[in-house]
């Protein structure tokens, strides 16, 4: 029988996207891309914009991308604004408070006439520094991110990685799915509440930590950053390639397909001794001497994951993509564009009958918004296992499964640290026979089942979606995966540095004509962990809407797309928008970060002609030219470029403290920029009291680090409050004998499965060598 029909979640679904007196340039992806994908799954988005857009924005064509599905209405008009959200189901609300709230447009005056509304605001951040206004390149040159990555010249650079943008839209997606989900199950509305400032830290969560006694290597890694190869080369051809050799058994393919010395040891030690470092450098030669294409030829056929570094948008050209739904053709006018796609595939679960007489259990009714739900992990690395993580911070009860020597990135403490709070871990040989009828209770007792296993590994575990399906007709089923479920490349294996790669990220954050960037920080896996839970939320609304199980699909490659959605094709030809210049400053004079007479540096937004014109007035800035040009590529390019250098002389003649005093003073946006190294950096977050006070930094006892800090749950929502996750990170198998026994399997039926090693428990878990064995094997 064939699959039942794919209707989209959020069919009926009436969102109204208030946008007035903000930015595209400035919001970045949390403008536009959480309309976007709801529109994606269904919802009728009407986006109300003020009567006169915002000048920057004149030159950024992202919004063509972001709001293809949105019918705009320009209007400054109150009373026509309150009559769309008095019918709308979810209101996405951007702006400052005068634009909102002092009107009468905040949550708790909306909810008297719409009390299910779901309401989610993104407002100006605010920390112990103060409110910054909400333009990307403010938020993170005020919180120090300019600072913590090198560049291809000293001192602080305009990092082109979306980081707060991106964050937020995940934040304020996840939120309302959360709080849709809550409204199908009991009529009442909710609310949430976001800013750019968080969305940068939901984007930096294997990047900071601080713990009481961990080992030297790992604090080391939270304090001074990451010392591991890119692993990125140049072709005889010129052209770039990305190699991956984390995979199993793919570090001595690549050594062999080199021609290198074997390795006597292995990956992980190599790792820890620094052997690794050094034979990733020595490669640099070796790859100079074929081009990309043969490289990736031979690499592929050993099996070593490897791609092509790209331009912002060129992967769109990729037919894989064009088959999976990832690029889509569109007319616009006399125009054929070419846009990102949907990276959240839904349809209902199993290609047969549901049985609808077994209703799932009800879920509790506690704190969380997800409180009673059950969710089962399978998921390793970043992305799977980040999803369950928000899952958990969302109140669901969480048991991962992994292998009894551990999952992989155990020997990898910063990921475990950033997901894997507030988990319960099972230690089991699912692939055993004798674990088969432990795996298919813990499928029958799960809501949610996620994996991130490559295509095809899955069936032969028995943890494929039509397993599910028989075992548990309403579970929702989310396979995260690499290149999607179907198509050419859907088997190929992926990570973070090679989805920065073919994406577009690296050459973006590079800046023109320069050598690629790689972000250190995993932005592109920590993306695929929103997507995924924004997935998985949607096919719990289903669910809760009357849909019964569902299948959702999510991919890295879809997650990193999305980084660069506002990029799309038109008549063959890559529409990008502003662009990192090869100084990594920024987009143009009005919106990049200046060095000043001191060396100090800070960041500058010019918004409209107003401002402009002020800075003019200054007698340093006297010479400007007249003409409104922030941005470089547009039809001012050669007055933007001018007033670039005008503006570099001028900030040249002062220490930056003391322009960006003055600059405040005229009433200009401007935020300096402190040196921090990664230290300096983390504890910036972790030690602000705004911070702590709002739960963005939690504290909690672990038993291998002592007292430990990070960045804590993010999502801020209601309508109740209190409760919270359970802040602690579980060790390897802590809660085997725990969930086996709320299984129902009696104490001699855990202790043969703990007595063959199909299961084991945390006290019995292998050394550190040992472990390493496993994961060799």
């Amino acid at each position: 029988m064939s699959a039942p029909a794919a209707v989209p979640p959020c069919v009926g679904l009436s969102v109204v996207e208030l946008a007035a007196g903000t930015s595209d340039l400035g919001l970045g992806p949390a403008g536009g891309v959480p309309g976007m994908v709801l529109a994606d799954l269904g919802a009728s988005v009407v986006r109300v914009v003020g009567a006169a857009a915002m000048p920057i924005d004149r030159d950024v064509p992202w919004g063509r991308a972001w709001h293809r599905d949105k019918r705009v209405i320009a209007t400054d008009d109150r009373d026509e604004v309150s009559a769309l959200l008095r019918d709308a189901d979810v209101a996405l609300v951007y702006g400052p408070e005068a634009l909102v709230e002092r009107r009468g447009l905040g949550h708790r005056d909306l909810r008297v006439s719409n009390p299910s509304l779901v309401y989610a605001r993104c407002r100006p951040g605010r920390t112990a520094r103060g409110t910054v206004t909400d333009f990307g390149l403010l938020v993170e040159a005020a919180a120090g991110l300019c600072t913590q990555l090198a560049g291809h010249r000293p001192g602080p650079i305009f990092v082109d990685a979306r980081a707060s943008g991106i964050g937020t839209a995940s934040l304020l997606t996840v939120s309302v799915l959360a709080l849709l989900r809550h409204r199908a199950r009991t009529g009442v509305g909710g609310w949430a509440e976001t800013s750019l400032y968080d969305g940068m830290l939901a984007t930096l969560g294997c990047m900071i930590g601080r713990s009481e006694r961990a080992a030297p290597e790992i604090e080391g890694y939270w304090e001074k950053g990451s010392t591991f190869p890119d692993f990125l080369y140049g072709c005889a051809d010129g052209e770039l390639i990305q190699v991956w050799v984390g995979g199993k058994g793919m570090y001595r393919s690549i050594i062999e397909v080199l021609g290198d010395e074997p390795s006597a040891d292995g990956y992980y030690t190599d790792q820890m001794t620094g052997r690794l470092g050094e034979r990733a450098a020595r490669w640099r030669s070796f790859f100079a001497t074929r081009p990309r294409d043969d490289w990736i030829r031979r690499l592929r056929e050993a099996g070593v994951a490897c791609e092509p570094v790209f331009g912002p948008g060129e992967v769109l050209a990729d037919p894989h993509l064009a088959e999976i739904g990832l690029a889509v053709a569109r007319a616009d006018g006399s125009h054929r564009d070419v846009v990102v796609g949907s990276p959240i595939s839904i349809r209902p679960l199993g290609r047969t009958p549901r049985d609808e007489s077994r209703p799932p259990p009800p879920d509790g009714t506690g704190a969380g918004l997800l409180n009673g739900l059950r969710v089962l992990d399978f998921s390793a690395f970043v992305a799977g296992p980040l999803a369950a993580e928000i899952l958990a911070d969302l109140g669901a009860d969480v048991v991962k499964v992994e292998p009894p020597g551990g999952e992989a990135m155990r020997a990898a403490a910063y990921a475990v640290a950033a997901c894997q709070r507030g988990k319960r871990s099972v230690a089991l040989d699912i692939g055993a026979p004798e674990a088969r009828p432990v795996v298919e209770r813990l499928l029958a007792w799960a809501d949610v089942v996620l994996h991130n296993f490559r295509v095809g590994v899955s069936e032969r575990l028995g943890i494929d979606e039509e397993t599910v399906a028989r075992l548990n007709p309403h579970a929702v089923y989310c396979h995260a995966t690499a290149f999607g479920t179907t198509g050419p490349r859907a088997r190929f294996p992926a990570n973070d540095a090679l989805m920065q790669a073919v994406t577009g990220f690296e050459r973006a954050l590079g800046g023109a004509g320069n050598d690629p960037l790689a972000a250190t920080w995993i932005p592109i896996d920590m993306s695929g962990g929103w997507v995924a839970a924004t997935g998985v939320l949607a096919g719990l609304y289903a669910r809760a809407a009357g849909g019964g199980g569902q299948r959702v699909a999510t991919s890295l490659v879809g997650s990193g797309m999305l980084l660069q959605s506002g990029v799309f094709q038109r008549d063959g030809e890559i529409v990008r928008g502003p662009e990192l210049d090869p100084g990594q400053t920024g987009y143009g004079p009005g919106y990049r970060i200046y060095e000043c007479g001191d060396g100090g540096w800070f960041a500058l937004v010019l918004p409209d002609r107003a401002a402009w014109l002020r800075l003019a007035a200054l007698p340093e800035a006297s010479s400007l030219p007249a003409i409104y040009a922030p941005l470089r590529g547009g039809a001012a390019d050669a007055v933007a470029r001018q007033a670039e250098s005008v503006l570099e002389a001028a900030f040249r003649t002062a220490p930056a403290a003391e322009w960006v005093g003055r600059l405040r003073g005229l009433g200009l946006l401007a935020e300096l920029i402190e040196p921090l190294d990664r230290d300096g950096f983390r504890r910036a977050i972790l030690d602000d009291p705004v911070n702590r006070r709002l739960g963005r930094v939690v504290s909690y006892e672990t038993t291998d680090w002592g007292r430990f800090e990070q960045i804590g749950p993010l999502v801020r929502c209601g309508p109740m409050a209190g409760g919270g996750p359970r802040l602690m990170l579980p060790g390897i198998g802590e809660h085997t004998v725990e969930v086996l026994s709320e299984l129902g399997l009696g104490r001699a039926e855990i202790d043969a499965l703990l007595a063959a090693r199909v299961a084991r428990q945390m006290e019995d878990i292998a050394s550190p060598a040992e472990h390493e064995e496993a994961q060799r094997t």
